[in-house]
C-alpha cells in the first residue's frame, strides 16, 4: 500500500512539473474578434450589413499604459449592390488613472473607387485623423466624458472662399454613465453632440447646422456562458436627432 502510495505521489509530482514547465508566459500582444449585426459610430451608421471586427493591442512599455496596435472591420457582403465596407485603422494610446488620449489614422474603403492606402493628399485621401481623449471618474462615481477631433483628412474638409480645401475639425463629446451595473444585465446611457472649430457644419449631422445632438441611446450588456466560454453580448439602441434616424445593434464578443 506504501509502495502505491509514492508512486502515486511520485507520479502526481512528475505531472505538477511537466504543467509548470509547459505554462506559457505572458505575452506583450492580444487581439479580439467582434461580430456585429452592423457598424455605428458617433451616431454614424458606417454599414447596416453584418461585420465582423478585429482589434489588436501590442504593450509598449511593461504596465501597458502606452499601447499600438490596429483596428479592422469589414462587412458580410458583396460589392455589386455597392454597399461592401472594409477598413483598417492604426492607433498609439496612453491610458491611466480613468484617463486616455490617442492618435487614430482611420482609412475606410466604402464608396471609394481607387482607395490608396498610402496616399495622404489632403484634397483626395480617404484617411482620417482622429485626436481621441476620454476620462472616466472613480467607481463611485463612474461618469465617463469623452471629446474627439479630426485633425486631417478630405472626408472632413470644406472649401473656402479661396477655393482650396481646409479642415473643419469636425468634434465629437460624449457623456455616458452605467445606469445599472454589477447585476445579471447591465445598462448604459450615453449622450454626444457634434460641432466644428473651423466652419458651419460637421461631420456628424445633418449638414445644417453647427452645433446638434447626434447621439442619444442605451447599451444593454450581459454575458452568455457556454460550459466554460463566456461571450459578452450588447444591445445598442441609438437616435440621431440631427440625422432623424435611430438604429438598433447587436454585438458578440468572441475571444
Amino acid at each position: 500500500m506504501k509502495k502505491i502510495l509514492v508512486v502515486c505521489v511520485v507520479l502526481f509530482m512528475a505531472q505538477m512539473g511537466h504543467a509548470q514547465e509547459t505554462e506559457l508566459k505572458d505575452s506583450p500582444i492580444d487581439f479580439n474578434v467582434d461580430v456585429k449585426t452592423n457598424h455605428l459610430w458617433r451616431g454614424l451608421v458606417i454599414t447596416d450589413k453584418p461585420m465582423v471586427a478585429v482589434f489588436s493591442k501590442l504593450k509598449l512599455n511593461a504596465s501597458g499604459s502606452f499601447t499600438t496596435g490596429f483596428w479592422g472591420g469589414m462587412s458580410v457582403s458583396n460589392d455589386a449592390d455597392g454597399t461592401s465596407y472594409k477598413e483598417i485603422n492604426y492607433y498609439v494610446q496612453y491610458a491611466e488613472n480613468g484617463f486616455s488620449i490617442g492618435l487614430w489614422d482611420l482609412f475606410n474603403t466604402r464608396s471609394v473607387e481607387s482607395p490608396d492606402v498610402w496616399n495622404y493628399d489632403q484634397n483626395s485621401t480617404t484617411h482620417l485623423l482622429d485626436l481621441r481623449t476620454s476620462y472616466t471618474f472613480d467607481e463611485s462615481f463612474p461618469l465617463r466624458l469623452e471629446a474627439d477631433m479630426l485633425l486631417y483628412g478630405s472626408g472632413d474638409a470644406q472649401l473656402n472662399d479661396d477655393g482650396d480645401m481646409e479642415q473643419r475639425y469636425s468634434t465629437y463629446v460624449e457623456a455616458s454613465y452605467p445606469l445599472i451595473r454589477n447585476s445579471k444585465v447591465n445598462l448604459n446611457g450615453f449622450v454626444g453632440a457634434g460641432f466644428s472649430l473651423n466652419g458651419d457644419t460637421h461631420l456628424y449631422g445633418d449638414g445644417e447646422q453647427n452645433f446638434d445632438l447626434v447621439n442619444v441611446g442605451l447599451t444593454a450588456s450581459k454575458t452568455l456562458r457556454f460550459a466554460e466560454l463566456r461571450f459578452p453580448v450588447s444591445a445598442t439602441t441609438l437616435w440621431n436627432p440631427s440625422q432623424k434616424i435611430a438604429r438598433v445593434q447587436l454585438a458578440v464578443s468572441l475571444f
